[in-house]
Parts: C-alpha cells; sequence; structure tokens
C-alpha cells in the first residue's frame, strides 16, 4: 500500500535514536524532523507543521506528557505517538487521556512504527474527504495512580488495556468488563474511577452474586423505615445513593435476577431510583461499571439476561485476558506479590529462584492473578531463608506437566488427522517429494497465520518462529506468501 509522503517529527534526546529514525523514515519515502527536546519540538511543531509527531517521555526539562499537553492546544488534530523505555501503567494511561494516538515502549519495533504510520496515513486519507471540524483545545488533569489498585503488566494485552483505561476515563458512558475469575476486574475498575473527573466522589463496589435477590435489591436501592419486617427504623439508603456523584461497581452482573435486571434498566435510563417502601423517585448521578465472568452475549441468546440491558452495559468493554495468556507478566507479578506480602507477614523475602519462577511461569494459573497472589504468600509462609525455591510452591504446580505438553499433544494430534489421508493418497499413487511437499504446506500455513494473528509484523512472527527476520523473509519468498502491505 503506497502513501505520500508526510513530514515526521521526532521528540526524542537520544541522537542514536534519531538517526536511527531519520534513516528509517527517510527510507520509508518520508521527510523526517528532528528536535531533541521537548521545547524545541513545540517550536517546531509551530513551524512545520508536521504529520505525524513521535514523542519520548523523557526529556530533560519540559517532559513528554507535558510536551503533548503544549502540541495538542497548539494543534488539537496533531497524531502523537508517545514513545518511552520508563514504560508504566501511570505514563499509558495519562498518554491516552491526552489523546495520544498510540503508545509503543522501547526498544522500538520499527515494523511496528511502519504499521502505525500507515494506519495513521490512511485515517488522515478517509479524514481529508469529510468537511472540516473545529477541536477544542485539551486540558486535562493528570492523577497520579492510587498505590492500593496498582495494576501490574507490561504484557501487549495489558498495555492495549491501560490504552483503554485512558479513554474511558474521562467520560461518564457505562463500561463492562468481562474476564475470568481473579483477572482483577474490580482493579480495572478501580483504576478507570481514580484516573477520572469522578476520582474525589465515592467508588462503591456490589457483588451481584454474593448476596440472595432481596437482599441486593434493599443494598442497590436502599429503603425506608417499616419497608419490611426488620427494616431499621430509620430506612437506609441504597448504594446507588452512596454512589452519587461517583462510581457504582456491579460485579458478577450476570447473577442478577431478571426482576432486578428490569429495575435496573429502568435507572439506567431514568437516572433516577427508588427506595423499597418509597413513593418518591431520588435522583442519582453515577457511573456504572460492570463486570461478568461469563459471556453477557450468551446469556442474552439463552434468555437468561435482557437483552437492553446488555446493551445498555456493553457501550464500552474491556476484555481482561486470563494470566495463562499474558505469562510474560508472571514474573512482575511475582516481585509485587513479594512486595506486599513481605511487608504484611512481616518477612523480608528477596525474590524467587530461578527454577522456582520456572515452575510458576509453566503453571496454567486457573484462578489467574488471585491464585499466583496466593501461592506467593503461601510460599513465603513456608520459606525459611530469603529467597522463594520449588520446595516452597504447592505439589499441584510442582507436578503440573505443563501447558506446553497439552498443547503439542493437541497440535501432534490434528496434524495425525490430516496427514494420515495425505499419506494414503500419497503411497496409492506412488508420489515421490511427499516430505518437502508436507514441510512446505505447513510453513506456509504457519506463517501465513502468525503474519495475521500479528498483523504482518515480521520482527514479532520471527521471535515467535525462532528463526532469523532474514530467514523469515527468505521464506515468505519461497512459499510465495503474499503480505498485506
Amino acid at each position: 500500500m503506497g502513501f505520500a509522503m508526510k513530514n515526521i517529527l521526532v521528540i526524542d534526546d537520544d541522537e542514536k535514536i534519531c538517526w536511527a529514525f531519520e534513516q528509517f523514515l527517510t527510507d520509508e519515502g518520508h521527510r523526517p524532523i528532528i528536535a531533541n527536546n521537548a521545547e524545541e519540538g513545540v517550536r517546531k511543531i509551530q513551524l512545520e507543521t508536521p504529520d505525524i509527531v513521535l514523542l519520548d517521555v523523557r526529556l530533560p526539562g519540559m517532559n513528554g506528557l507535558e510536551a503533548l499537553k503544549q502540541i495538542k492546544i497548539l494543534q488539537p488534530e496533531a497524531i502523537v505517538i508517545v514513545m518511552t523505555a520508563y514504560d508504566s501503567v501511570e505514563t499509558t494511561i495519562q498518554a491516552m487521556q491526552l489523546h495520544a494516538f498510540d503508545f509503543i515502549p522501547k526498544p522500538i519495533d520499527l515494523d511496528q512504527v511502519k504499521a502505525i504510520i500507515d494506519r495513521v496515513t490512511q485515517m488522515q486519507v478517509e479524514r481529508s474527504k469529510m468537511p472540516p471540524i473545529e477541536l477544542p483545545s485539551v486540558e486535562v488533569e493528570l492523577p497520579a495512580q492510587p498505590q492500593e489498585h496498582r495494576l501490574v503488566g507490561k504484557s501487549p494485552q495489558m498495555q492495549e488495556i491501560y490504552k483503554l483505561i485512558g479513554m474511558m476515563a474521562n467520560n461518564t458512558v457505562t463500561v463492562l468488563i468481562e474476564g475470568e475469575n481473579g483477572t482483577g476486574k474490580e482493579l480495572i475498575a478501580h483504576s478507570i474511577h481514580a484516573n477520572s473527573t469522578r476520582k474525589d466522589k465515592p467508588f462503591v463496589p456490589v457483588n451481584c452474586g454474593a448476596l440472595p435477590d432481596a437482599l441486593l435489591e434493599s443494598e442497590l436501592f436502599g429503603y425506608e423505615a417499616g419497608a419490611f419486617t426488620g427494616a431499621s427504623t430509620k430506612g437506609k439508603p441504597g448504594r446507588f445513593e452512596l454512589a452519587d456523584g461517583g462510581t457504582l461497581f456491579l460485579d458478577e452482573v450476570s447473577n442478577m435476577s431478571p426482576v432486578l435486571q428490569v429495575k435496573l434498566q429502568r435507572v439506567l435510563q431514568e437516572q433516577e431510583i427508588e427506595r423499597l417502601g418509597g413513593t418518591s423517585p431520588l435522583k442519582v448521578d453515577v457511573r456504572i461499571i460492570a463486570a461478568t465472568n461469563q459471556d453477557l452475549a450468551e446469556a442474552v441468546r439463552l434468555g437468561r439476561f435482557r437483552e437492553d440491558l446488555y446493551y445498555r452495559f456493553n457501550l464500552l468493554s474491556i476484555n481482561l485476558p486470563p494470566l495463562r495468556e499474558r505469562a510474560a507478566d508472571i514474573s512482575l507479578l511475582v516481585n509485587h506479590f513479594l512486595q506486599t506480602v513481605s511487608v504484611e507477614l512481616g518477612q523480608n523475602v528477596r525474590g524467587v529462584s530461578p527454577r522456582c519462577l520456572e515452575l510458576l511461569q509453566q503453571y496454567d494459573w486457573p484462578g489467574n492473578v488471585r491464585e499466583l497472589e496466593n501461592a506467593v504468600k503461601s510460599a513465603v509462609v513456608l520459606s525459611r531463608t530469603d529467597v522463594l525455591l520449588p520446595e516452597h510452591l504447592s505439589s499441584e504446580i510442582l507436578n503440573y506437566k505443563g501447558r506446553q505438553q497439552s498443547s503439542q499433544s493437541r497440535l501432534e494430534m490434528a496434524l495425525e488427522s490430516v496427514l494420515k489421508e495425505t499419506v494414503k493418497d500419497a503411497v496409492a499413487q506412488a508420489h515421490d517429494a511427499l516430505y518437502d511437499e508436507v514441510i512446505d504446506a505447513v510453513d506456509r500455513t504457519l506463517i501465513k497465520c502468525l503474519l495475521e494473528e500479528v498483523q504482518d509484523n515480521q520482527t514479532k512472527s520471527a521471535k515467535f518462529l525462532g528463526i532469523s527476520r532474514t530467514t523469515l523473509l527468505q521464506k515468505i519468498k519461497n512459499l510465495g506468501i503474499e503480505m498485506n502491505t
């Protein structure tokens, strides 16, 4: 896909990175503009009006996030891609709140940069066909990430979730968080609230699966004096009232009864509630964040969840991946839990032995992050040294045969069912060169599937395959695989 030359401003204090970008962007047919600090970059924004800005966060003088605010004031439509080697949850969320187009970690993957530039350019082509609109200037306060609700993880999956949090935080639209038990749905809800304009108002959680129907109704909506047997003589405000001006987190909302679903639908529609036993409605200003460990779309199909309520919940959604799909975060999570558990239990544990960490990374974690936290706590209790060893882990983790073996056996079974027919045909037809034909077919299918999964990122594909990028490119050529770009 060919695009016209773009003026691309690179703001980075590392001369080697600037040189590398200058060569890369020139080779790609673009015009690089280089600035070694934020102040120089902001001046060049005014002079050059670049199409795209690649902005480092750690800069001498004005930092990258402050520069991003200045850029958005000077040029609201600027496409800014934030880069940093010191990526953190807070930085990612704040960059997205300030309307960065994307956020990429260092060391920079040039294939990823190319893909983003192509995506930006395609978007600009489409935007040029539309009538111009005036965009407001951006003024956003940058809240700090509360330590008690700190998110941990640098995997690509979690980076995407941090971006979503940044984009979702500063509005009042209902959010649905889906994920298995123990993945940290309430932590994500806390983070959305803590980074929003409602952060100084209450965050009120309700576990809809832990309370019987009648009790859940009174908890949500409150009750007047004498509304039912045992009701307080003074009445009681519900969670909606307690969360007024803030955020109400409805956990395991799929367990809510049909009757309560109807009442909740009316609250979302009218923005008012009525206490049990009450006679007049009460206005409430509450943002709803709902969470579930079930597939709500499937629950709708089966008639267990109201379709209209599902669509109200599903305006914005976050799908939290299970821990087994982001094993790269396990070492970070282990170190985080070691710090918190050591303080909690009063034991000074310095770290984890390599073999112990290997066992933790191989385990499948059906209970997800919560199970990992409990495993670390248990190991700290059992340890008599300042380093966790395999002997401190549960027998379930020690004896786990591994996700890799089960995955390998599934792969072999799938291949066997296909190859049996292939071999039978080859023998019947006295076909030769079967080995080369099968190997080429497997290579071609594997590489095509992998390229599709990583959006044609050749560097990532080569890494997953365990070969060099040069070897991958040669295979793509020899096997006649067509690329999208």
